[in-house]
């Protein structure tokens, strides 16, 4: 592997590379987002959209398959939709035309992981990867500056990276290692005891390994993570057995160089998440956590400390966003519709439905 400093859940996946974008352009001469993200028409075409801020699809690009996470280039006008893992490319597009600025293949041997995040003020982007020969996961780092050349990567120091985050310092780099590479993903299944899933605190300038946080449940996958005011990360797991022990928690807190702090028992349960959290997020006040379960049809909220406010129905909810309303975020589901919730009010609040398609996994502001 070549190293380098810096000098729903039912969709079938493909790894063939884009078509050609189609429908809906806007109608203005800028598309005016506020959110991004992957999504299926009801005929199964796979799509990445612009959304507006009542819920309204501003543009869509279809995608050759399924698409999942997102990122948002700091200083620039480019947002990105990653292939769902194991994901052979990652789509560049205008925030503001919905054009398609540019197609990341995936490299020689390696093959996406469904996330990514900007650094260096949106110079560089950094891309969770998988060694396809050794099974080991890598970051992959591209340049935004040079029509997104790759330059090189650097390793995670765990197995099958998912989700990413950059914390406040500007250099650290928290990685979420689920702990299941794509021998699984061939086979269709995993032992529980294989599980090496941990948080990996990475110097993204060096590669250099900073910390590395084991989990005491070894058949939890850890997913998903989201950052708090203090730059915690919160985390979203999954119980990878085929039979999931329903009272296991799915969600902690940490800070680098402490123990994780496990989010306390939800409304309902940890039963009702059915062992499978799709998300996680804060809200723009970042006094709130949010996990999802499309599976449980439900959203759990918590304070900053850990501690349970709410848990909200919604229908194969998953991805969820903050909005510019402190206190509130912007919940999407796999019927296509959307609801604002927030804690102290115990039903989510519809937005208009995203008629004829259906929201993956993610969504986020841009």
């Amino acid at each position: 592997m070549r190293s380098m400093a810096i000098d729903r859940r039912t969709f079938l996946a493909a790894t063939t590379a884009l078509i050609a974008p189609r429908a809906a352009r806007a109608t203005t001469d800028s598309v005016s987002a506020r959110y991004i993200s992957a999504a299926a028409t009801l005929n199964g075409r796979y799509t990445c959209v612009l959304v507006g801020e009542t819920g309204e699809i501003l543009a869509g690009m279809d995608l050759a398959a399924r698409g999942h996470g997102l990122a948002v280039r700091p200083n620039g006008a480019d947002v990105m939709c990653f292939a769902r893992r194991p994901g052979a490319f990652a789509m560049v597009l205008d925030r503001e035309s919905g054009d398609v600025v540019t197609e990341i293949a995936a490299a020689t041997g390696r093959h996406f992981s469904g996330h990514g995040v900007y650094v260096d003020s949106g110079a560089l982007l950094l891309a969770t990867e998988n060694d396809e020969a050794l099974h080991q996961g890598a970051i992959g780092v591209y340049d935004a500056r040079d029509g997104y050349a790759r330059l090189g990567e650097f390793p995670t120091h765990g197995i099958g990276p998912h989700d990413l985050a950059l914390l406040p310092d500007a250099t650290t780099l928290v990685v979420a290692n689920g702990g299941i590479d794509k021998r699984h993903d061939d086979t269709g299944g995993v032992d529980p005891a294989d599980i090496r899933s941990d948080l990996a605190y990475l110097d993204w300038r060096s590669g250099r390994l900073l910390d590395r946080v084991a989990l005491e449940f070894p058949r939890l996958s850890i997913r998903h993570l989201a950052l708090t005011a203090s730059g915690d990360v919160a985390a979203a797991l999954q119980d990878s057995a085929e039979t999931p022990d329903l009272d296991w928690p799915l969600g902690f807190v940490h800070r680098l160089g402490a123990a994780p702090r496990w989010l306390e028992t939800p409304q309902g349960g940890w039963a009702r998440f059915r062992g499978y959290c799709g998300a996680a997020g804060v809200d723009s006040g970042q006094g709130l956590i949010a996990m999802s379960s499309p599976r449980g049809n439900c959203v759990a909220l918590w304070d900053e400390s850990g501690a349970a406010v709410e848990t909200l129905e919604v229908h194969d909810g998953c991805g969820l966003s903050d909005t510019s309303t402190p206190g509130q975020l912007l919940v999407s589901s796999g019927g296509g519709e959307l609801f604002t919730i927030a804690g102290g009010k115990p039903d989510p609040t519809p937005l208009n439905a995203a008629s004829g398609y259906r929201f993956d996994n993610h969504i986020k502001r841009i």
